[in-house]
């Protein structure tokens, strides 16, 4: 084997690697829940302890969920820093297509309004970035059961709260 095939083959391999790495992109229905819930808390806090700090990712529309909580301007900004500097922004954004194609596989399942529009980008996101979407939302696990390529958990067990 020629060193250019050694070459390809150890950058194919780095990829796959990165590709299997853990990553989490937290859903705002989680964080919500995590100054009033304790088991949300510490299964939030056990995803931060064990995984990288660059495989958390933060996308536009959980940072625009969690930034709708906000209770005036000056929350808000705190919200938004708070996010940028703590969690990587997702690499790769899903186009028109990957949107699309979750929402007609769940048409497709019989289950075309089973989940949000916010959560259906989520969900393109967490696709596009080989991330598990952490929840506590039945819309993951519709989209997930319509589309299998998402990665999904329920911060704690689903009804248990």
């Amino acid at each position: 084997m020629s060193i250019s095939h050694l070459g390809l083959l150890a950058e194919l391999d780095e990829r796959e690697a990165e590709r299997r790495r853990p990553r989490f992109i937290i859903d705002n229905s989680a964080w919500q829940r995590v100054a009033t819930e304790p088991a949300v808390r510490a299964a939030i806090e056990t995803i931060i302890r064990t995984t990288a700090p660059d495989d958390i990712l933060i996308c536009p529309p959980v940072a625009a969920e969690y930034g709708y909580s906000a209770r005036s301007a000056k929350d808000h900004s705190a919200i938004v820093l708070t996010l940028a500097s703590a969690f990587s922004d997702c690499r790769m954004h899903p186009e028109v297509r990957e949107v699309a194609g979750i929402q007609s596989a769940l048409f497709a399942a019989g289950m075309g309004r089973a989940a949000g529009a916010t959560d259906i980008l989520i969900a393109a996101y967490a696709v596009m970035n080989h991330a598990t979407v952490v929840h506590y939302d039945r819309d993951f696990t519709h989209i997930a059961r319509a589309y299998p390529d998402l990665k999904q958990q329920w911060v704690v067990a689903e009804g248990s709260l």
